[in-house]
């Protein structure tokens, strides 16, 4: 229990660039016009499931503030998704609308998870920020990690 948020957090954000990124790749491919649709049910059943665990009355202040931290993660994926979904701009996994997005990837030949945003990939280091309380995730917070992870990957810091 003592690092199962950090573990929670990585699994749901790789759950939602796989599922997401597979959901863009059938649409462009396979031309599968069902797919975003049961994508987002399946996204709508995380979001209740991580609710339905956080509004349980035994569950200790600090598991409350890790799922109450899953939820508000995963209300902004799902956020996300609806928004790229229905701007009917995204055709595929190459548009920019895609990339801009953070997103995580297990690169199972070097067992470890890439964090990639935009045209920058950077390798997770498993370093561990805690379980904080977080209000909401919003445009200006994803706007704010692009420019951050341009300039770290230009070597202007950060």
């Amino acid at each position: 229990d003592k690092y199962i948020a950090q573990v929670a957090l990585l699994g749901i954000q790789l759950i939602w660039t796989t599922d997401f990124s597979n959901a863009l790749m059938m649409m462009a491919l396979e031309k599968d016009k069902t797919i975003m649709g049961s994508t987002r049910k399946k996204f709508e059943q995380l979001l209740q499931d991580l609710i339905t665990v956080c509004l349980q009355h035994d569950l200790t202040q600090l598991d409350r503030i890790k799922y109450e931290t899953l939820v508000t993660i995963h209300v902004h994926q799902k956020d996300l998704f609806l928004e790229i979904k229905s701007s009917n701009r995204v055709k595929g996994v190459g548009d920019f609308e895609w990339l801009k997005q953070t997103r995580f990837y297990w690169k199972s030949e070097a067992e470890h998870i890439v964090v990639s945003i935009a045209d920058n990939d950077f390798a997770y280091s498993y370093e561990y920020l805690g379980c904080k309380e977080r209000l909401v995730i919003t445009s200006l917070t994803d706007r704010c990690y692009l420019t951050q992870s341009q300039a770290l990957g230009m070597f202007f810091g950060g």
